[in-house]
C-alpha cells in the first residue's frame, strides 16, 4: 500500500518536472540558464545581445569565474529574478 502511494508521488513529481522543462524550453528555446539570463536581460534592457553578454561575463569575471557553469548561471539568474530583472546592482 505504501509502495503504490510512493510510486504515485514519484510519477507525479516526474510529470511536474517534465512539464516545467517543457515550459522553460517553450519560453527560452534552450535549457541553458546562461541563455535564460541573457535573453531576459536583453528583453528588460533593450540593449544588444553582445552588450548584455559582455556585461554578464564581466560580472562573472569580477567574481573570479572565467567560464561559468550552468549551476552558477542558474544561481545568478535566480538572483536577478529575485532582485528585479534589468536593474543595475
Amino acid at each position: 500500500m505504501a509502495v503504490t502511494r510512493l510510486l504515485k508521488r514519484m510519477v507525479l513529481v516526474a510529470v511536474l518536472a517534465g512539464a516545467a522543462m517543457v515550459a522553460t524550453y517553450w519560453r527560452y528555446q534552450s535549457l541553458d540558464p546562461c541563455d535564460w539570463m541573457t535573453r531576459d536581460l536583453v528583453t528588460a534592457s533593450g540593449l544588444p545581445e553582445l552588450v548584455v553578454t559582455a556585461r554578464i561575463r564581466g560580472e562573472f569575471l569580477l567574481e573570479g569565474v572565467t567560464d561559468p557553469d550552468p549551476g552558477q548561471c542558474l544561481f545568478k539568474w535566480w538572483a536577478l529574478r529575485r532582485d528585479g530583472l534589468g536593474q543595475e546592482p
